[in-house]
């Protein structure tokens, strides 16, 4: 087959080399770029975390190996599991972590040759069948992330037993009904679990992740900014939740959602053996979105580089229901941490109306010399709808000024000189000014051929940063100053 002869260390070239039609037709189709890359996978790159993953098994399968039936006694009952559990969460304990803490399990294992694995070569052990390649596996994960779904053991699994040509371009051959065990063949779902699970226990999928992110710094394929960006994302849980009552510190009753319990074993009486219990789905929350709208899910906080849209890290959140403000510091250290490169480029941090406070301000200033600019949040400023121009209606906390034909004014800048913010009527989809034949016009601007514009004092939007309010980069183009005199001398 024409990708899954393996690379040879040494020795005798392969005497047969099969080529399968179509796959001679996806690596020629200009579509199939995930086919290509995996085709011509530069697997030497990656053989040092090969010998980390073969290493990584062997502890792994040790482990498992070696556990004791016997257990410490737990004698907690389900209802002070839940609030234990409850109370351990970061929404609850200000002393827990806010994004998941990257403790990973120590490898102790030292048994691999780096010179003696390659595509479809893996290590000899003493006893137990061989295992599979991780080429293979890591290039199935990294083949249906290239496709545009999520790289899970179940997507992994769908496309491995779907996809012939996907199989066999990682390394993989489908078994036959009655064929006997072998390292080459498609893996099952609980192997590509154990992969999953032990990438990320051992922390392989993190150092991985790092370390292309670093090539792609070092190699200028990721140019540096001077800004960064963060926002945090959001997936819906699959599972079951309940509503806990609890008291505050306080002795205040409360209700919280939460993942329901469960005991991580095998016991035929799970509910009365002393096995601890834990949730069923660790890090699941209640996420508020706006409209009231709140769902069940999983959170995760993203940063990146917003030029060019290319996200440098995103780690998941403890708990879903954890307020998104609280997320970017503790990521932006983390990211410092693991690229200490960029920390002296970056002079400013884009993010919503989340972080808009002046405390969190001051702590970028302060720690890093970084300015954080942030979406405004009114929070409690009211509605005005006293003191305005003729003809308004009312000024809204974020500063849009509704006219009494109930359409909002288009912001147009400021005169800094007289400290107002200027407004003008819309125009509709013919460019013409809807103050035009608009009800209102011989009360409110029966002179404006252009349309009503009206001024508003600095005072009105006192939390408004009149240096730089919103959409002022825009206006402030040198480009644009003659607009505004034309403007300005006609009001």
């Amino acid at each position: 087959m024409l990708n899954f002869n393996p690379h040879p260390i040494s020795g005798q070239l392969p005497l047969i080399h099969v080529i399968d039609n179509d796959d001679r037709l996806l690596l020629n189709s200009p579509d199939a770029h995930w086919y290509r890359i995996l085709f011509y996978f530069p697997w030497e790159d990656y053989r040092e975390l090969a010998v980390d993953y073969y290493n990584a098994l062997y502890d792994f399968n040790l482990a498992n190996r070696n556990k004791s039936g016997a257990i410490e006694a737990d004698n907690e009952s389900k209802e002070e599991a839940v609030l234990r559990l409850l109370f351990e969460r970061s929404t609850i304990n200000k002393d827990a972590t806010v994004l998941t803490p990257e403790e990973f399990i120590n490898i102790t294992a030292d048994t691999v040759n780096i010179n003696g694995i390659a595509p479809g070569i893996t290590p000899l052990r003493s006893g137990g069948k061989r295992p599979k390649c991780f080429f293979a596996l890591f290039k199935s994960f990294i083949g249906v992330s290239l496709m545009g779904f999520a790289p899970e053991p179940e997507m992994v699994c769908s496309f491995l037993s779907s996809n012939l040509s996907f199989a066999r371009v990682c390394g993989f051959i489908p078994k036959g009904q009655d064929d006997q065990y072998w390292h080459r063949h498609v893996p099952g779902i609980r192997k590509l679990e154990q992969f999953d699970q032990i990438m990320t226990e051992y922390g392989l999928w993190n150092k991985n992740k790092w370390d292309e992110v670093k090539l792609n710094l070092e190699n200028k394929v990721i140019k540096i900014e001077n800004e960064l960006v963060g926002d945090t994302t959001h997936y819906h849980a699959f599972s079951g939740f309940e509503t806990v009552t609890y008291e505050d510190v306080k002795g205040k009753e409360k209700r919280k959602s939460q993942s329901k319990l469960t005991k991580n074993c095998r016991c035929q009486d799970s509910e009365n053996c002393q096995h601890p219990y834990m949730l069923a789905d660790d890090g699941a929350g209640t996420i508020v979105k706006a409209g009231n709208k709140y769902i069940w899910g999983h959170k995760a906080s993203i940063l990146g580089f917003p030029l060019q849209g290319i996200p440098l890290d995103a780690l998941a959140v403890a708990d879903a229901a954890t307020f998104d403000g609280i997320t970017l510091y503790p990521h932006v250290v983390s990211l410092f941490n693991h690229l200490p490169e960029i920390e002296d480029d970056i002079d400013r941090i884009l993010y919503d109306s989340a972080c808009d406070s002046q405390k969190l301000k001051d702590r970028f200033e302060d720690d890093f010399s970084i300015v954080l600019k942030a979406s405004l949040n009114p929070r409690r400023i009211k509605t005005v709808t006293q003191g305005l121009p003729k003809g308004m209606e009312k000024l809204t906390p974020y500063g849009n000024v509704i006219c009494n034909a109930g359409l909002q004014m288009d912001y147009k800048g400021i005169r800094y000189n007289s400290e107002k913010f200027i407004y003008q009527a819309p125009c509709d989809e013919n460019g013409t000014t809807v103050c035009k034949n608009c009800e209102h016009k011989s009360e409110c601007c029966p002179n404006a051929e252009k349309g009503r514009m009206i001024n508003l004092d600095f005072d009105m939007l006192p939390h408004i940063d009149h240096n730089d309010p919103p959409m002022a980069k825009r206006f402030k183009e040198p480009t644009h100053n003659d607009i505004f005199n034309q403007y300005f001398n006609e009001v």
